[in-house]
């Protein structure tokens, strides 16, 4: 990798992540979606490579060292060490590393790495129902990631997140395909309001300028658009992803493609949701170590002025 490649991100991100990684749970933790898993259902994984340690740089201080790309396999113990320690006690937050995996993978155009995910944490989730529990999610969380990142990438996942499936868990193939769809039984009006309140949930006082400015760069069609088919349709229904991790995936996938004005959009966005500080730290953190595994850089460094309203829970 040339110098001009080197990886940078927030050393006070990085910080925080060192000076807190010993004190983390077992990596079983963050498994238990949507139900108990007793520990006699969990087995030890493997112990995590080390973090990267920071470097010195005259011409950038939060510079790390260079690491070969690495496409082909993922760490998912250490990124699922990127959450908070203290977001293990929570149990809305127990599926959001996962959650937020799926979408970055498909942000990143790794969307086949899915299948890996899958793999990592069924070593761990070994009751029927919890597997159909995290399955559901990682559906849901790769349907609602296309309206951002692309419908073909999300295509793509969940073909892989059904291969994996059928060729590791073949008993939940059946239940899983004959899920009823979630959207279809709700009628147009129904959608069109749902769309309207969560759009009002994350822009609060915003909300007006917001559908102003996307009306007079479409005459009225993204408006439209928006309102019914990408929140109506998809990100309003919370019956599986739930408003608040809705809104963390919005804003993980801006994040990880680049789209400053819409990542801080969704960044104030989650926090009108309920997202804390230490959720909306450890999706930036999660963000950043994928970003660095994949051998890719940090979007938010090129501009740092865009993303400054980062720094709100880094540092």
């Amino acid at each position: 990798m040339t110098q001009s490649k080197k990886l940078v991100i927030f050393a006070s991100s990085w910080n925080y992540l060192e000076k807190n990684k010993s004190n983390m749970s077992p990596t079983d933790a963050a498994h238990k979606a949507h139900s108990k898993i007793s520990t006699s259902d969990t087995q030890p994984v493997s112990k995590p490579q080390p973090l990267p340690t920071i470097r010195p740089d005259p011409l950038s201080p939060r510079s790390i060292q260079q690491v070969p790309k690495q496409t082909k396999h993922l760490d998912f113990d250490r990124l699922q060490k990127c959450v908070s320690p203290s977001l293990h006690s929570d149990p809305e937050a127990l599926s959001l590393w996962y959650i937020l995996t799926t979408s970055l993978l498909l942000s990143f155009h790794k969307e086949k790495l899915v299948a890996d995910l899958w793999r990592y944490i069924i070593r761990t989730v070994t009751n029927t129902n919890d597997q159909l529990a995290v399955a559901r999610c990682i559906r849901e969380a790769c349907l609602k990631s296309s309206t951002l990142v692309g419908f073909p990438r999300a295509i793509n996942a969940l073909i892989a997140l059904k291969t994996a499936i059928d060729t590791s868990t073949p008993q939940l193939s059946s239940i899983l395909s004959s899920d009823q769809s979630l959207r279809s039984p709700i009628s147009s009006a129904q959608k069109s309001s749902r769309g309207m309140q969560f759009f009002r949930q994350i822009y609060k006082q915003h909300t007006g300028r917001v559908l102003a400015a996307m009306d007079e760069t479409s005459g009225g069609d993204l408006t439209y658009f928006a309102i019914n088919c990408i929140y109506g349709e998809l990100l309003a229904d919370h019956s599986i992803v739930g408003a608040r991790d809705t809104g963390l995936l919005e804003f993980v996938c801006c994040l990880a493609d680049d789209c400053a004005p819409q990542a801080k959009g969704h960044f104030f966005g989650s926090i009108n949701l309920g997202a804390s500080n230490d959720i909306l730290r450890s999706s930036i953190l999660l963000t950043a170590d994928m970003a660095f595994q994949l051998g890719l850089d940090s979007p938010w460094e090129a501009n740092r002025e865009e993303y400054r309203f980062l720094d709100r829970v880094l540092v």
